[in-house]
């Protein structure tokens, strides 16, 4: 009973996870699909294979700015709050810490917040002070939002580190700087890899708070899609360079993982 129990369990969770592949992946192969199509309309059958959208979506210069404006933000996004993660992650994984649960609480904070909720407050904040709307304030809450998602890559990753090696090195005459930079972070660097690629992300394809806070005339990538998905003469452009971006992203990842490896044969060799 039980043995047969379990293969329905096994063979309940592939069927959900034959699905949820389906589910994320299929658009993605039909958006592909459709940037070759020889018509402005994404309808079946199709029309004929071409490249001609790809040549008309990289002379855009209004699309390739809004390409480099969101790859931009999301490379200095990522920089940002990678760097803020492994602080907060570092002082979260020491053996003491005033009033834990409150920072852990407060650092967690923007994963349980509305996007929406976020953008509209900063926009509401900018115009408080006197302010108006920038891509700098959308690089700020990008920040914000991204650096929990580092937090709950990096720490887990320190606290599995033998607190020995670290005592070892301030032994031998490192200082606290010292022995972090030349032990604690090559230990640690796949989770900083990780956490970058994370932040780039969210930061990338993030539409909410930048539809409140992008300036006209500066629009992201993402805000130029949705603006001009339902412009019949723009469509097929906006479908050509999102099938750039996901194999950019694609390669981005097999890259990324390569590196990860890597380093982590690196480390098992030390």
């Amino acid at each position: 009973m039980t043995a047969a129990a379990g293969r329905i369990a096994r063979g309940l969770l592939g069927g959900y996870f034959l699905l949820m592949v389906l589910f994320l992946y299929a658009p993605v192969v039909v958006l592909v699909i459709f940037s070759f199509n020889d018509n402005t309309t994404p309808t079946l059958p199709l029309a004929g294979f071409t490249t001609h959208w790809y040549h008309v979506a990289l002379g855009n210069d209004l699309l390739l700015a809004a390409l480099k404006r969101s790859a931009a933000i999301a490379a200095l996004n990522g920089l940002a709050a990678t760097f803020l993660a492994i602080l907060a992650a570092l002082a979260l994984s020491a053996p003491r810490v005033f009033a834990r649960p409150v920072v852990t609480a407060l650092i967690m904070l923007p994963l349980v917040v509305p996007y929406v909720v976020l953008g509209v407050g900063m926009l509401v904040l900018l115009k408080t002070i006197g302010l108006q709307q920038s891509l700098s304030a959308v690089l700020f809450v990008h920040v914000v939002v991204s650096v929990p998602y580092g937090v709950l890559v990096i720490l887990p990753r320190l606290q599995t580190l033998d607190a020995s090696i670290q005592e070892a090195a301030r032994d031998l005459g490192a200082g606290e700087i010292a022995a972090f930079v030349r032990v604690t972070l090559p230990l640690i660097v796949p989770a900083i890899l990780s956490s970058y690629l994370i932040a780039f992300t969210i930061s990338f394809d993030e539409y909410a708070i930048a539809s409140f806070l992008v300036p006209p005339g500066h629009d992201t990538f993402p805000i130029f899609l949705y603006s001009n998905a339902r412009t019949p003469a723009l469509r097929p452009q906006t479908v050509a360079i999102a099938g750039l971006v996901i194999a950019a992203s694609l390669l981005l990842i097999v890259l990324a993982e390569i590196g990860r490896r890597a380093a982590e044969r690196r480390l098992e060799g030390v």
